[in-house]
């Protein structure tokens, strides 16, 4: 399967005689590859007669109820009491990696303490969230990625075999571990709100 990357696709919307582009990013956050994407799509400026670029799935405090409430509904079957639901992110050293602490602030706060936010590569660290799911009367943990792929990362780090995997992690820890190898973007609610940041940046179009 051949897929083009950003500057292929722009060449190919150039010589398709394209005059307005919209582009939505299925990046998770404002972090360092998005702004990649925006400075890339700045040399095409002079290309194209109008150029629209969606927001990142968290950026507005909407978004972050919503993201909160769509991977609460989507893991409801797990929800029975004696349940920690942990999603994993990837993390970055940008700004932008405080979106974890505040979907955790967000799920806290809509009730759902049982669910946990960490990254594979920043704050809040496997050895965080490992702490927080013990400080509760937890016998279960289902992981999940925070991410809109279930890639390299959700096979290998979170549910791989190897003993510093986030499975074995919690295994050797005492608790029944189930993983989810779903990435954000096969729930419904999570491709409408993609949809609803491209039709705001559509809206933004003169």
């Amino acid at each position: 399967m051949s897929i083009d990357n950003v500057k292929e696709a722009l060449d190919r919307a150039v010589n398709n005689g394209v005059k307005t582009l919209v582009v939505q990013p299925t990046h998770l956050m404002n972090g360092y590859e998005y702004t990649d994407l925006v400075n890339e799509l700045a040399q095409y400026s002079d290309a194209f007669e109008q150029i629209a670029v969606g927001e990142p799935l968290l950026t507005s405090d909407e978004d972050f109820q919503a993201v909160a409430k769509a991977i609460v509904d989507a893991t409801a079957e797990y929800d029975d009491g004696k349940t920690a639901i942990v999603f994993m992110g990837h993390g970055t050293e940008a700004d932008s990696n405080g979106v974890y602490a505040q979907m955790q602030t967000v799920l806290k706060d809509m009730g759902a303490s049982n669910y946990f936010i960490g990254t594979v590569e920043a704050t809040p660290s496997l050895d965080d969230v490992l702490k927080m799911v013990q400080e509760g009367d937890y016998t279960r943990v289902v992981l999940e990625p925070l991410m809109v792929v279930a890639g390299d990362h959700a096979n290998n780090d979170m549910a791989g075999d190897e003993e510093d995997s986030w499975k074995s992690v919690f295994t050797a820890a005492g608790y029944e571990v189930e993983v989810v190898l779903r990435g954000l973007g096969e729930m419904e609610d999570i491709q409408k709100l993609y949809v609803a940041h491209a039709q705001a940046a559509i809206a933004t179009l003169k």
